[in-house]
């Protein structure tokens, strides 16, 4: 068997259909025939950053890592851009880079670099293909990409590598949960007993750890302010009047998080991961970590560290003395204190908010809606209630432009059924213009919702509130409907809240995709980044 058929054996039988990339004349070319044969498609991408986003979004939906492949050289190089996006958003990932033939590594030669630096520090695993061990290569970069916290993992594979053995495969490590100590379960037990107003923030491992009733059922019992972290949207029910948000990790003074710790007197962290903060720990109360392992970077530095297994740790929890703690009044007050700067400003006529509050009416409870970076970012963590896990795909630790597009293509194409709509804006869109067209050659049909100001409106907002002069982050104005329409999309421009309703509603029923171009009013939006990040300096009431 070659190595292009270990390889592609394993995809199929991790569940994978699809695979993206760019392919090159050598080893390209061999996986694509070795994936057509099993039954493993290749889907052509325009950059491979694109193919890597794609892929892992595709992995994450298909409950497994998702398949990238590109040439060596700049290939590879450009293909890091895709790994550091899944790296960051912690999505499923096995790329597949062609290198140089063995014995001309470290030679100076057409596209010939030490590949294996280029992708240090985003992935946990690589490792530049044997004979001796292609099957346990393959077998081990599948599963260091899903275990724990997902991580990009990297293949390497030598120009020319012909006929290989089909080795034993890959020993998978027995699975060892850590077992908590009755002194370490005193410990937590004596923690949250000695606070009255406890504030917990819950992570995305409550979901890998199965444990999201125990979370919700020790928030209920100690009276505790719930807030998630970024890439834990749902996994603490957002209608439940213990939860106050999403915490951001600005700790800017107009915050959520900053209003939470400020009435706390203790916080408790579930399972989260460090990755999820914009910068480092400041809050002056009594911590306490409950990790799924202790090779895990901790948020904070704790009072109190206990590793294991979340479900096994709350459930022991369960039995805690019930505490009044906060009141769900007064939870519901701290949120209505913040969401007063996401209200819609007075006198437009079309706001981000208009859409936001239409497409959230039109997409099913089970729906997903994916999105990136922008100056609605934090309106959507905010503006977009999520209760149940899985259903919203926004960016987290990346804050990712470019992500939307790629993120869509991958997502529908694991999953054609489920309801999905694509939130993004136009800078980011620019950036994936050439991807437009595999969702009319693939037959991909999701409505991609973009929101144009006709400028970096972010940086645009950053900038006037360093007292900058407006200066270089204004674009030419585009018809994106027309680009979507000349690359085989239905294309449309809405102009007002209407408009977007009913062009929206025809999108979701479409048999192809529909970029919609939404002229939203540029000034109203870009003047209410400020507020949503807790700077105030402009706001007006």
């Amino acid at each position: 068997m070659r190595a292009a058929e270990v390889v592609m054996q394993e995809a199929y039988e991790q569940g994978l259909r699809h695979f993206f990339g760019i392919p090159g004349g050598g080893t390209p070319l061999d996986l694509m025939e070795a994936g057509r044969r099993i039954g493993v498609d290749f889907v052509a991408v325009a950059h491979e950053s694109s193919a890597g986003i794609a892929a892992a979004y595709y992995g994450l939906l298909k409950k497994s890592a998702g398949l990238a492949m590109s040439i060596r050289g700049v290939g590879a190089a450009n293909m890091v851009g895709g790994v550091a996006n899944a790296y960051f958003e912690r999505m499923p990932l096995v790329t597949l880079c062609e290198a140089a033939a063995r014995g001309s590594e470290g030679k100076e030669a057409v596209q010939i670099c030490d590949q294996k630096s280029l992708f240090e520090g985003v992935v946990r695993y690589q490792a530049t293909l044997s004979v001796e061990s292609t099957k346990a290569m393959v077998e081990e970069a599948f599963f260091h990409a899903v275990e724990d916290r997902p991580v990009p993992s990297i293949l390497h594979i030598p120009a020319g590598i012909g006929e290989v053995n089909v080795d034993a495969g890959f020993r998978k490590p027995t699975s060892t949960i850590l077992e908590v100590s009755d002194s370490d379960y005193q410990k937590i037990e004596e923690f949250v007993s000695r606070s009255k107003r406890p504030a917990i923030v819950v992570g995305a491992d409550v979901v890998r750890g199965d444990a999201i009733t125990e979370v919700v059922q020790f928030a209920e019992r100690i009276g505790a302010c719930a807030l998630v972290t970024m890439d834990a949207r749902g996994v603490f029910p957002e209608s439940h009047r213990r939860w106050a948000g999403v915490l951001l990790g600005l700790f800017n003074p107009n915050v959520i998080e900053s209003h939470v710790f400020q009435n706390a007197d203790a916080v408790i962290m579930i399972g989260v991961d460090a990755m999820m903060t914009h910068s480092a720990w400041q809050v002056p109360l009594p911590t306490c970590e409950i990790t799924a392992s202790p090779a895990y970077t901790t948020m904070s530095s704790p009072d109190l560290r206990v590793n294991g297994s979340l479900k096994k740790i709350l459930k022991r929890l369960a039995s805690s003395p019930v505490k009044k703690g906060f009141d769900e009044s007064e939870i519901e007050n701290l949120r209505a204190g913040i969401l007063k700067y996401f209200k819609r400003p007075a006198n437009v006529r079309f706001a981000v908010q208009d859409a936001i509050e239409i497409t959230r009416e039109l997409l099913p409870a089970d729906g997903i809606l994916l999105s990136e970076t922008g100056a609605f970012v934090c309106m959507l963590e905010h503006l977009w209630p999520v209760n149940q896990s899985g259903t919203f795909l926004g960016t987290s630790g990346g804050r990712t432009m470019g992500l939307m597009i790629p993120a869509a293509l991958g997502a529908r194409m694991a999953n054609t059924k489920r309801p999905m709509v694509g939130f993004g804006a136009d800078g980011s869109l620019l950036m994936r213009l050439g991807e437009l067209e595999l969702f009319a050659r693939n037959k991909v049909a999701v409505p991609l919702v973009i929101i144009n100001d006709q400028a970096l409106g972010t940086m645009k907002a950053r900038q006037r509130a360093r007292g900058f002069a407006d200066y270089g982050l204004d674009f030419h104005t585009i018809n994106y409907a027309m680009i979507a329409r000349a690359c085989g999309l239905q294309g449309v421009i809405v102009e007002s809240p209407e408009e977007y309703r009913v062009q929206l509603a025809e999108a979701m029923k479409a048999d192809r995709a529909t970029l919609i171009d939404v002229r939203i009013d540029q000034a109203a939006y870009q003047d209410s980044f400020g507020p949503t990040i807790g700077d105030l300096s402009s706001w007006k009431e």
